[in-house]
């Protein structure tokens, strides 16, 4: 099975675009692709703290993401539940790895958590 398409936005985040930029030369991101905007009006308290979260963690996400986005904060809400058991854990887990919120996305992901400068990069071309 051939590996799922990773967004342009995504790729620019995670330094994918930038360790092979002929992959990411010819692709463009959606036009007209609005923010992700503030939380759905009828969430409760405990799910709009989860939105504020992954809004925070997961700078890619627009508006196109709001469905799954809600369904992953209502799940990520209801965590602390005595019976939130196997198929939950399974449900919030897939829709994080659509997200692109999985544990292993999140090491390809650059941070730019106090990198020095590279003085070589002004040879090899990649972005200050």
């Amino acid at each position: 099975m051939a590996r799922p398409r990773l967004p342009a936005s995504k790729a620019a985040v995670s330094g994918a675009a930038v360790h092979d930029p002929k992959r990411f030369k010819d692709r463009k991101a959606p036009k007209g692709a609005r923010s992700l905007g503030e939380p759905y009006l009828k969430m409760t308290d405990e799910q709009k703290v989860a939105w504020e979260e992954y809004r925070a963690e997961l700078p890619w996400l627009n508006s196109s993401h709001r469905p799954l986005l809600r369904l992953a904060c209502i799940w990520t809400a209801r965590m602390d539940d005595a019976d939130f058991g196997v198929s939950a854990t399974q449900a919030l887990s897939s829709i994080l790895s659509k997200l692109g919120a999985t544990p292993v996305d999140e090491t390809k992901v650059n941070h730019g958590d106090g990198e020095e400068e590279d003085p070589a990069d002004q040879f090899f071309g990649r972005p200050h």
